[in-house]
């Protein structure tokens, strides 16, 4: 914790909003799921599932995942982000491009699809831009940089890709190839989603979990084994490797949940009991995903389920909660007059308001993995994920607003 530059943290209400939105989109997840029922679980190629995919992956998933760069590449990366008065604008490009993407893929609105391509595709970029100046600018360790940029690029690749599949469906280019679709998600999945997951765990494992420090050696081996597999399921894709090569994609997560697995067990001074509870949820999720995805017939819908709708979300929802209380506890010291001791992290966002999001995001994931197999339950899962998710939001919220209630009315 020594070398985190927490004075150059941005201002916490930045960061924050990009963790509100993402629970709102988890929210709205759960709602369309209720909503629609058994068509969502039914084939990963319907409307309805696209949606879902992408509320996830774009809407919870992403503004999760770029909320947590504008907080941590000036601490650990110790590099701001340039142009970051853009960067609340660029956000609402982004969840904007967002809400037009879902309409044109839900109902086949074509007059949409050219500004959610522009706002998503300039937001993404200018984001990523301006995160990887940071990144190579900065003085942090190295390997997390590498690890941050190396995300990044993968970002950039997923985003590309996606652009290019909305064109396809939109008529704009040539139709795409099956393939073409799985690459677009293995690229987002392993390269930008589990990659930064991986570089920002590496200091936020010994930090907040109280683990041992990874070893640089092993953060550079897990680069290259990250890096490897990438070029192995492009290599799939593209012809050059048999099919059988895509069961090379199940690596990364499984050494990513085993790794985390493994620095707990060794941990010497466990902290923060919920958010470890929703690591090790998330991982046992990721497991289970690599399992399924190794069996003779492929069944992608619950290998997906347990990736995308459970082991990701868990790992970001845990995140997302425990920064809550580290940002709000930022606000007050910087609101407060010097020589006012305020609130610990702890007393800010106790652990049982997190224990209890744990418990309904585990039940919500149980029943989502359980309707995959029985879409009859379908609706009852969407109900479960929206409670968890709307419990999670409220949570934040009256976290957040302690801040603004000691500006309004001080300690007293």
């Amino acid at each position: 914790m020594s070398g985190l530059a927490f004075a150059q943290a941005p201002t916490p209400g930045l960061p924050m909003r990009f963790l509100q939105w993402a629970l709102a989109w988890g929210l709205a997840t759960g709602l369309w799921l209720a909503w629609q029922g058994e068509p969502v679980l039914l084939s990963r190629w319907t409307p309805a599932t696209l949606v879902v995919v992408h509320m996830l992956a774009l809407g919870m998933l992403g503004n999760a995942m770029l909320g947590s760069l504008v907080q941590f590449l000036p601490v650990a990366a110790g590099s701001r982000l340039p142009c970051v008065r853009c960067v609340p604008w660029l956000q609402g490009a982004f969840n904007a491009g967002v809400a037009l993407l879902l309409v044109t893929l839900c109902g086949q609105v074509r007059a949409l699809a050219l500004p959610a391509a522009i706002l998503l595709g300039s937001s993404l970029a200018l984001i990523a831009a301006f995160a990887l100046v940071a990144a190579m600018r900065g003085n942090g360790e190295r390997v997390v940089r590498d690890g941050i940029g190396l995300a990044l690029l993968a970002l950039l690749a997923t985003a590309s890709l996606g652009l290019l599949l909305l064109g396809a469906r939109t008529g704009w280019v040539a139709p795409a190839p099956a393939g073409r679709v799985d690459l677009h998600a293995a690229i987002g999945s392993i390269g930008w989603m589990l990659g930064l997951l991986a570089a920002v765990g590496s200091v936020t494992l010994p930090m907040l979990q109280g683990t041992r420090a990874v070893p640089v050696i092993a953060s550079r081996l897990w680069q290259t084994a990250w890096l490897a597999t990438l070029c192995l399921v492009a290599a799939a894709q593209g012809g050059v490797l048999p099919q059988g090569a895509w069961h090379v994609a199940t690596v990364p997560f499984v050494a990513f949940a085993i790794a985390v697995f493994f620095l707990h067990a060794t941990a010497r001074h466990r902290r923060n009991p919920a958010l470890r509870r929703f690591w090790q949820a998330g991982c046992a999720s990721l497991l289970a995903a690599c399992g399924v995805a190794v069996w003779p017939d492929r069944p992608w819908m619950l290998a997906g389920t347990l990736v995308l709708g459970t082991g990701l979300p868990l790992l970001v929802v845990g995140m997302a909660l425990e920064i809550t209380g580290f940002l709000t506890w930022i606000a007050l010291r910087q609101r407060v007059p010097r020589g006012i001791r305020v609130p610990g992290v702890g007393s800010l966002f106790d652990e049982a308001g997190k224990q209890r999001a744990f418990v309904l995001h585990a039940i919500a994931g149980v029943l989502l993995v359980t309707a995959t197999l029985a879409p009859v339950l379908a609706r009852v899962a969407g109900v479960a994920m929206a409670l968890a998710y709307a419990v999670s939001l409220h949570a934040q919220w009256r976290c957040w607003r302690q801040a603004d209630g000691w500006q309004a009315s001080g300690p007293g």
